[in-house]
């Protein structure tokens, strides 16, 4: 990852995970949260002079359409029962890549699937990879 969206992807899916481990909710001020997580970690120098605009973009689009993508993760998974079991940070990740897959349609879907791909190589291994790619390649009600 070189490029300051990819990295602002990466902050927006590591501060949903924050809000969902922290019980915090919608009306957590994400500045702030964004603030501590790019000072508790590598994206200090990557960051310092991005207005975070995607991040926020993402973050509050997630939040307010997060039945809409839960619903979408949920019909596209084979077994519908595994959304329940997912693990909170590739849930995150899933939470992220859907609601950018179905708003930004002049961004190519492959593009945004390759950039969720190289966040998700940095916390897991081919099998939730693989389980990635092709839940987010055939996305359902999009």
């Amino acid at each position: 990852m070189s490029d300051i969206k990819s990295y602002q992807r990466l902050l927006a899916v590591l501060a949903l995970y924050e809000t969902s481990i922290n019980k915090k909710g919608i009306d957590l001020d994400f500045s702030e949260l964004f603030s501590h997580i790019i000072e508790s970690s590598n994206l200090k120098n990557k960051m310092k002079n991005s207005k975070l605009l995607l991040s926020k973009r993402i973050c509050n689009g997630v939040f307010s359409n997060l039945n809409k993508i839960d619903l979408i993760l949920k019909n596209s998974l084979k077994n519908k029962s595994k959304a329940k079991t997912l693990d909170k940070l590739l849930l995150s990740i899933f939470r992220c890549a859907i609601f950018e897959i179905s708003e930004k349609k002049e961004i190519s879907k492959k593009i945004l699937i390759s950039e969720y791909l190289l966040i998700s190589n940095q916390f897991f291994g081919n099998k939730e990879a693989v389980l990635l790619n092709g839940v987010l390649d055939n996305l359902r009600e999009i």
